[in-house]
């Protein structure tokens, strides 16, 4: 088994099927992602090509990422028929992404209604080490023919300019036409206004075809017409260089310079050392053309930059080849969803793999995601959290919007920072017309997002990005929960009331655990940052004293709400109650649904699940995960006792499984942390959730990596170094990762004893 490779070796038409592998097959590279549907097409196929951070107005959820001309088309036509899998007979079929080089590769022997038999194999893979660039090689072997006759083969690229999310069309053409070999579409989103330019150029090194330019505003395209007799193999070459005018350059322009440089190369090419670059045993004898030089040039370039990422982020496991590829997988998922330079905008729940949650920024990121880079690549971490910065204006208005002073995060962003969630959906479960509260009372985003400031700043050290911008964030947020928490007067002490914790199934809640104590959190950090800020650049501290009104008295009074803000928990057994009277809600039977096909709040209805003591996801077990090292293993033990058999773990959320491996790993329950894991590593690769369709499930991938390293090594990280303290599942024989550490790579390698 290569534990590099995803593969499918049978073709399933099913609808559902179809798009959820064509959410898997995805390649990417941050700048774009472009989903696994096939070239030359196929019916109820969801062509997506999703660019970072560009995006177009739609009704209810303000905007969407706008799905773009896709650059994937081409057609084949053999004696007049075209070639297409739902046609003609399906002889053989093979599909593999190369998740070690970001490459698509397919293998389809076909039999035309006409009688003749080919073989196509295509590959196509979105650079790594050119984010503008997607490159596709396709071949076509005539194998059979009617009286071993020459076929008359005819093969179209294009672009298709007729793409949408679903049923919305978000771009118009703007302009189209070409120059020498080189084929160009300008198009803008119909909102929005971003400007999109597209090249292709689309060459072949196989003799005696003539080819065709044939301008289009919906689908321009570049032919070749000719004969193959059988045993010949046509091999054709496509390039489409991608710019936008979020570049800050002129698109069209600047993609059809960078297209030519690239064609120029291939007169000039020294022979490339693909073979190396992708640890090939064999070399070609076949002469080397020049098309064929700049396509295997461009894949080892894209090849060296997968090298360097995986050189820090493979984690390698030894005697459990499925959990190999699958946790490989997911960090694939987590390098081509982020553009490593783009601080404008941030990974979206379902990145840019699919239409689902269209391309909003949920606390996934801070919470499931962002630990990954935090410990793997840092950089980006920093970027991912000057998003958060950068809007710091836009949660300063939505507090001020909700009469409290401080920053106030949405629980939906995009660019500009402005709450996107809708006010109503219609339930994908019940079908029924739901109002969505979640934008106005799910508030611990807001501490999720000082958590995820503060663990980038304790783990890297990075004391310019805490002075610069952190430390205005914290500070800012602490002083939303100063005015958001409420005094009872009864109890002395402060409560926050009227929320929604992690665990979405139950609304307006007072007091959620999960939310409190981050809450409570986030003000301690501020406390600490800015004394911390006075001594180490005492102008700056001033400088935000001053802009964000703090004095004595405001930070006394919030040290008054960190010694009496409402965490409810039972002290003596240490049991958190989700939330004040949850413990007096009913007990759901849960063997009565047993064989159900849903969710219990689909069985049951979102009025009805509220009675309940049922969960969709980690709550309280979710804090015990995300403050780690707050909490002893007795704690955890009784609120796992708890929590655990009362959490829908069949339909609930996505997010659990990872989490609660970290759990059952430090409770010695190695057997059910493997269980759990596999859940959260598999969700997408055998579509376990039934919505893969919509997406990948990001956070998921981000928490894979956090059971991983969190969980089975048990590393953990304090001020004067760190420790690990692995648990074996069955098989494992040894883990080895790396990780950065005060900007030092540190590299783990564990071994069952």
């Amino acid at each position: 088994m290569n534990c590099w490779h995803v593969n499918e070796d049978t073709f399933d038409a099913k609808t559902k099927n179809l798009r959820s592998q064509e959410t898997v097959f995805t390649i990417g590279n941050g700048y774009f992602c472009t989903r696994g549907t096939f070239e030359e097409g196929y019916p109820r196929a969801t062509p997506s090509t999703l660019l970072f951070g560009v995006f177009d107005d739609i009704p209810i959820s303000e905007e969407e990422l706008a799905n773009a001309p896709d650059w994937t088309p081409l057609q084949l036509f053999v004696n007049g028929e075209r070639f297409r899998i739902d046609r003609g007979t399906l002889l053989s079929y093979y599909r593999t992404l190369d998740i070690q080089n970001g490459v698509l590769r397919r293998s389809v022997h076909w039999e035309s209604p006409g009688g003749v038999q080919l073989h196509v194999e295509s590959e196509r893979f979105a650079s790594l080490a050119d984010e503008h660039l997607g490159v596709i090689r396709y071949s076509v072997t005539i194998e059979e023919s009617p009286n071993h006759q020459p076929v008359t083969v005819a093969i179209w690229a294009s672009i298709d300019a007729a793409q949408g999310n679903y049923d919305v069309l978000h771009w118009e053409t703007v302009d189209q036409g070409h120059q020498q070999n080189l084929l160009w579409l300008h198009s803008q989103t119909r909102h929005t206004l971003v400007q999109l330019a597209q090249t292709l150029s689309f060459t072949t090194s196989t003799p005696g075809f003539q080819k065709e330019i044939v301008d289009s505003d919906l689908a321009p395209s570049i032919r070749f017409y000719g004969t193959l007799t059988p045993g010949v193999t046509l091999t054709t070459e496509k390039l489409v260089v991608m710019y936008t005018s979020r570049d800050g350059v002129e698109p069209v322009n600047a993609a059809l310079t960078h297209h030519q440089e690239l064609l120029d190369q291939a007169t000039r090419l020294p022979e490339p050392d693909i073979h190396s670059a992708l640890k090939l045993d064999t070399i070609s004898a076949e002469p080397v053309h020049a098309c064929t030089q700049l396509y295997d040039q461009l894949l080892a370039q894209s090849s060296v930059a997968w090298k360097r990422f995986w050189d820090i982020a493979d984690i390698v496991i030894e005697g459990d080849d499925k959990a190999q590829v699958s946790v490989r997988y997911n960090l694939y998922q987590l390098r081509i969803n982020i553009s490593p330079h783009d601080s404008r905008y941030n990974i979206a729940a379902k990145g840019l793999t699919g239409f689902g949650y269209r391309g909003h920024i949920f606390h996934d990121t801070e919470i499931f995601m962002l630990p990954f880079f935090i410990y793997e690549q840092p950089e980006i971490a920093r970027n991912l959290l000057l998003y958060r910065y950068h809007l710091l204006d836009a949660a300063r208005k939505k507090a001020s919007s909700n009469g409290y002073r401080g920053a106030q995060y949405p629980w939906e962003s995009t660019l500009s920072g402005e709450e996107t969630t809708p006010t109503a959906i219609i339930h994908p479960e019940t079908g029924e017309l739901v109002p969505v509260l979640n934008g106005m009372i799910e508030l611990h985003i807001t501490a999720s997002i000082a958590h995820a400031v503060w663990e980038y700043w304790r783990v890297s050290g990075d004391d310019e990005f805490m002075r610069d911008y952190g430390a205005e964030l914290l500070l800012s947020t602490a002083m939303f929960w100063a005015d958001r928490v409420e005094h009872n007067d009864e109890r002395n002490d402060y409560e926050i009331t009227n929320v929604i914790g992690p665990d979405e199934w139950h609304e307006h809640v007072n007091n959620n655990a999960y939310t409190n104590y981050m809450a409570r959190s986030n003000i301690q950090y501020a406390l600490y940052i800015f004394p911390w800020l006075l001594k180490n650049d005492p102008a700056k501290a001033e400088e935000l004293a001053d802009k964000l009104k703090l004095s004595a008295k405001t930070l006394n009074h919030w040290r008054d709400i960190i010694g009496h803000l409402r965490i409810p928990q039972d002290l003596p057994t240490r049991l958190f109650e989700q939330f004040d009277g949850f413990f007096q809600l009913d007990t759901l039977p849960q063997e009565k649904y047993h064989g159900r096909k849903d969710s219990y709040q689909g069985i049951l209805g979102m009025e009805q699940v509220q009675k309940y003591r049922i969960i969709k996801q980690a709550d309280v077990l979710m804090l015990l995960t995300v403050m780690l090292q707050d909490f002893d293993l007795q704690t955890k033990k009784v609120n796992w006792d708890y929590y655990y058999p009362i959490t829908d773990h069949d339909y609930g959320s996505s997010l659990t499984p990872a989490l609660h491996t970290i759990l059952a790993c430090e409770l010695g329950l190695a057997d059910v942390a493997y269980k759990q894991f596999m859940l959260g590593a598999l969700v997408d690769l055998e579509n376990l959730r039934g919505n893969t369709p919509e997406g990948i499930h990001a956070a998921g991938a981000g928490a894979v990596w956090q059971a991983m390293i969190l969980g089975f090594a048990g590393l953990r990280v304090t001020d004067n170094g760190y420790t690990t303290r692995p648990t074996w599942p069955d098989n494992w024989q040894r883990l080895t990762f790396n990780f950065y550490y005060k900007g030092q790579l540190q590299h783990v390698d564990l071994h069952r004893q």
